[in-house]
């Protein structure tokens, strides 16, 4: 990935969406927004590797890092599916088809939008109708 857009002025930063928008029940993660606000990303895409597994507790390390099985490690997810998961999402794409989930976020976007004209969420793409609060023991959903 190119250094340029966090070395420039201003530089392009890490950052959470707005607690305003929050306050919808939406959430959006700063490691999507940083492409969603990287200038190059338009013209050079965003590459993800699918081998790279981040966790932030034991419980889900264990659950994202299969055991070594005889012939090497296991994979995180089968032939099956990715094969699934390919032509999901193609079929989705060609058809723009947008699952219920994302039809509420952009609704609440909408409704979000309407309280101020200042309110723009440039990565929008990266919403998801989901909450994480703090706990006393990690992250929790609600």
């Amino acid at each position: 990935m190119p250094t340029a857009p966090f070395l420039s002025t201003p530089p392009l930063q890490f950052r959470g969406i707005p607690d305003s928008l929050a306050q919808h029940h939406l959430e959006g993660s700063e490691c999507c927004l940083v492409h969603a606000d990287n200038p190059l990303s338009g013209a050079l895409g965003v590459w993800v590797n699918p081998r790279v597994r981040v966790v932030y507790d034991g419980i889900a390390y264990e659950a994202v890092h299969p055991h070594r099985a005889r012939a090497g490690e296991e994979a995180w997810l089968s032939s099956w599916d990715v094969f699934m998961g390919l032509w999901r999402n193609r079929l989705l794409r060609w058809g723009r088809i947008l699952p219920l989930d994302r039809w509420r976020v952009l609704w609440k976007m909408e409704e979000w939008q309407r309280g101020g004209r200042d309110r723009v969420e440039r990565g929008a793409v990266c919403v998801v109708d989901e909450m994480q609060v703090l706990v006393a023991n990690g992250w929790a959903h609600v």
